[in-house]
């Protein structure tokens, strides 16, 4: 093998490694990108409806729920990394009407045993986030 054909192969190795470290979306399930200024609304149902995008990719909101002032919101992302991002959106528009929320981010795509990221935010304490594993349905 010519040395330029070893560079050739090593750099199309790189670029897989590499391209492999962001998994590409899995499925859109017939979702539209979210439109200009649905994310002032992230409660709406029409937030429901679309993708929003992060930092290192996109996300939407699966379910939200309240229970007396606290929030609960679970969430698909094409990344774990962007959890507390997400978190910060919901917690800018919502901060006012409640005292907790808890945004529960998983893996777009999951997969038996993946992990979960809650980001839980409160006045008190702030930004917390805890990993764990949640078995698939």
């Amino acid at each position: 093998m010519s040395r330029a054909s070893a560079y050739t192969l090593m750099a199309f190795a790189l670029a897989a490694v590499a391209c492999g470290s962001h998994r590409a979306p899995q499925f859109d399930y017939g979702i539209r990108p979210c439109p200009t200024g649905a994310d002032g609304h992230l409660l709406s149902s029409d937030a429901l409806q679309c993708w929003f995008t992060a930092p290192s990719g996109r996300w939407r909101t699966l379910s939200h729920e309240s229970h007396y002032a606290v929030l609960v919101v679970n969430v698909e992302a094409a990344d774990l990394d962007d959890a507390e991002a997400i978190a910060r959106r919901f917690v800018a528009g919502e901060r006012a009407t409640f005292s907790e929320i808890l945004v529960y981010v998983q893996d777009e795509g999951r997969t038996d045993d993946d992990t979960v990221r809650r980001i839980r935010w409160t006045l008190e304490t702030g930004f917390e986030a805890l990993d764990f594993s949640v078995p698939s349905p």
